[in-house]
């Protein structure tokens, strides 16, 4: 426990942001609780959620085609790859990058950038258009979290 105590909390608070799952959702109510000024909690949050985006855009459907091709990540493959579908009939195709951008935005588990990328992924849209579109429903979701957390904690 002391090597974890020796780590700066702000590269701490970025790795916890980028963790799948906890992303910047989990990430910012501590940096609340750890005493970080509002705007760079919300930067080290959204930058470290934010940088898992282009290389799960680019790769996550050859890392899903790669675990099909071997005995123990086939299932996880599969439950990802029918998770992140099902996720994706949420959006409208005609408003995609709106859809993206919204479904990222709303703080709610499974709803983050790294299913945002999965989906965009999956949906074969560019790195250039959905990427802006995951980073800034990123940004939107850390405010609202940063709020609500300074709300609750500081209560």
């Amino acid at each position: 426990m002391d090597s974890l105590t020796s780590i700066p909390k702000e590269l701490l608070l970025a790795l916890i942001s980028t963790t799948p799952f906890i992303e910047l959702r989990g990430a910012i109510p501590f940096g609340v609780m750890w005493g970080f000024p509002p705007y760079k909690n919300l930067l080290i949050c959204v930058v470290g959620s934010s940088l898992p985006v282009p290389f799960l855009i680019m790769f996550f459907r050859r890392l899903l085609a790669w675990f099909e091709t071997t005995k123990i990540f086939k299932k996880f493959g599969s439950y990802l790859y029918e998770r992140t579908i099902k996720k994706s009939r949420k959006i409208n195709p005609k408003y995609i990058l709106l859809g993206l951008f919204l479904f990222v935005a709303v703080p709610l588990p499974t709803t983050g950038a790294w299913t945002g990328s999965m989906i965009a992924s999956l949906l074969d849209l560019r790195l250039k258009t959905a990427a802006p579109a995951i980073m800034l429903g990123n940004l939107a979701a850390g405010l609202i979290v940063l709020f609500l957390s300074h709300q609750i904690i500081n209560v």
